[in-house]
């Protein structure tokens, strides 16, 4: 009894940290765009466009590749997509101009695409009866720990030694957790393959995808350039700017911790209404307390905390949509997700060049009020 809870526990530590890895990647690049724009001759415009690539890569493996654990196995695409992440990952780090650096970030979106979903799933095989929601919730947080761990301990390393050495230490760690697939169980449960057209056509999936897209650009938008604007208008190192992710990280941790109860014994429907208008006030308010450092970091708590409750609210109803689709909705989710990653770097890279971090402030907000909008008029024909 105790092996098998042992082996539970270290097999749940893999897929955890499988996902952290993705969301290092993901983040890593907001605290240090200067420090890669500087380094290689360019500006960070052209530095953001490797985040687009990255989510529009990652988008598209989402919706295209997920067929692969289907016709492999899962084990076997933990694998395959964790070797081409760890090559996306050190080609990033051995960069010598921003074309390929784009290269290196489409390779590894187009494998985190599929890496990802198939770790979600992979949580189903090596639960116990029962605990199935418990184990994705504890590999879910593992995008805490990019923010809490791994994403400030790069901008350190990047601070102390170059932003090089921040990706390959990324590249060690996603190396770790490749071999670590190796002690997964080949074993699987057989699946139901689903199609796109199927999956859109699920009532209310359309409408949450379409807040989903707008309420992941606002999110990715402001994430993106908040350490330039730290370093660049507040004055503060790469470091400083690296808290300023451990902070939202924390409070995103926090809410995982603490308030997953007050969620469960809800209706995500009701939760979501209230705090996607809560995370409109958090952009406001962010217009005042993004002019000094400290209160900045305490902004970001609370960003991070309402951003996991919303989250958490998405991923709930489409789990409750179609229980068939169930796997299509989620690949269609990150994909949609991803998507706002790609459209974030792209329009909030101009906006941040010619109006500022504020407009940039103010234009999340408004695409939240949107998300919210969209959410009510679809609430009114349930």
């Amino acid at each position: 009894m105790f092996r098998q809870e042992s082996q539970y526990l270290f097999q749940t530590v893999i897929l955890l940290i499988g996902v952290s890895v993705i969301g290092s990647n993901a983040f890593l690049m907001s605290p240090i765009l200067s420090n890669i724009a500087q380094s290689l001759d360019t500006d960070m415009t052209k530095i953001a466009w490797s985040i687009s690539a990255y989510g529009g890569a990652m988008a598209l493996g989402s919706l295209f590749l997920t067929g692969l654990p289907q016709r492999i196995g899962l084990k076997s695409t933990l694998l395959l997509t964790g070797t081409v992440l760890s090559i996306g990952i050190l080609m990033t780090g051995l960069s010598t101009n921003w074309i390929m650096l784009v290269v290196a970030q489409t390779l590894t979106g187009i494998s985190a695409g599929v890496l990802l979903p198939t770790l979600y799933s992979m949580t189903a095989i090596i639960a116990p009866k029962g605990k199935e929601s418990t184990t994705l919730g504890k590999v879910i947080s593992g995008w805490s720990l990019a923010m809490i761990a791994g994403v400030p301990l790069s901008a350190f390393v990047s601070e102390l030694l170059s932003w090089r050495s921040a990706y390959f230490f990324v590249f060690i760690l996603s190396l770790l957790s490749t071999l670590g697939y190796f002690l997964l169980p080949s074993k699987e449960s057989p699946s139901t393959a689903t199609s796109l057209q199927s999956a859109f056509q699920v009532p209310k999936a359309k409408s949450i995808f379409i807040i989903t897209f707008f309420y992941m650009i606002s999110f990715y938008g402001t994430y993106t350039f908040l350490g330039s604007y730290i370093q660049q208008q507040l004055l503060y190192s790469t470091v400083y700017a690296g808290m300023a992710v451990l902070s939202y990280g924390l409070g995103f941790g926090f809410a995982g911790i603490f308030l997953g109860k007050f969620i469960d014994k809800r209706d995500s429907w009701e939760i979501i209404s209230p705090f996607l208008l809560f995370i409109c006030g958090i952009y406001l308010l962010l217009l005042i307390l993004s002019n000094h450092y400290w209160s900045l970091l305490i902004g970001c708590v609370f960003w991070g905390l309402i951003n996991q409750v919303i989250l958490n609210c998405l991923v709930s109803i489409l789990n409750g949509l179609d229980d068939h689709q169930r796997v299509r909705l989620i690949g269609i989710y990150s994909a949609v997700s991803y998507g706002g990653t790609m459209v974030a770097a792209l329009v909030y890279g101009v906006i941040y060049l010619y109006k500022g971090f504020h407009f940039i402030l103010i234009t999340s907000a408004l695409l939240c009020l949107f998300a919210f909008l969209v959410l009510y008029g679809l609430k009114r024909h349930i």
